[in-house]
Parts: C-alpha cells; structure tokens; sequence
C-alpha cells in the first residue's frame, strides 16, 4: 500500500474533526488576521498556534455554556486542538500571502 493511501485510511476517522477545525470561524478570523499583520514569515507559526488555540477555548468554553457546535471529539484526545493549530497556521499562511500580493501590487513596502 502507498504511503498517501495509508495516510488516508490513517485519517479516516478524523475526517469530520479536520472539516470542523479548518472551518473554525474562530480560527480562520485570528489566522487571517494575524497573518496579514505579520512582518516576518517566521511569526507564522506563532501565529497558526494563538489561533488554533483560540479556537479551541472558545469552542470548550461556548461547549460549557450548551450553545457549541462542537458535539464530540473528546474521545479523540487533543487531535481537536492539534488539527486547528495546523489550520490556524494555514488560514495564517493565506492571510500573509494577501497581504504581500497587495503590497507587491499597490508598490509599497510591506508593513513593519
């Protein structure tokens, strides 16, 4: 069996829980946001890890308070947090790339 095969079927289970993590609305505004405002590329990664853990005290916190749409993933661990910390970093990446294009396009500098 290939490699991404195996990776798939290994992924599975977590197919639901990936979907709900990259679609955070909570993370994809931190991520976007902290991307566009980042001057270095390497402030990325610390941005994807504030917004995917963001996300995840809103989402146990509105799961607390009955009002979630988080109804599961307990049973999963930390995967919850770990898979939207990776698409925290994701919506991070597209935020910055926005923000260079616009800079590239409109001449400036980017911002400091």
């Amino acid at each position: 069996m290939p490699l991404y095969e195996a990776l798939y079927e290994g992924l599975k289970p977590f197919s639901w829980l990936i979907l709900e993590a990259v679609f955070d609305p909570f993370v994809v505004v931190i991520g976007l946001l902290m991307g566009w405002k980042a001057s270095q590329f390497g402030k990325l990664i610390l941005a994807g890890l504030a917004a995917g853990l963001a996300g995840t005290v809103v989402t146990f916190v509105f799961r607390t308070l009955d009002i979630s749409w988080f109804e599961g993933g307990y049973m999963f661990g930390g995967a919850h947090a770990l898979f939207r910390i990776f698409a925290g970093y994701g919506w991070s990446v597209l935020g910055y790339s926005a923000a260079r294009i616009r800079d590239r396009r409109s001449g400036t500098s980017p911002q400091v």
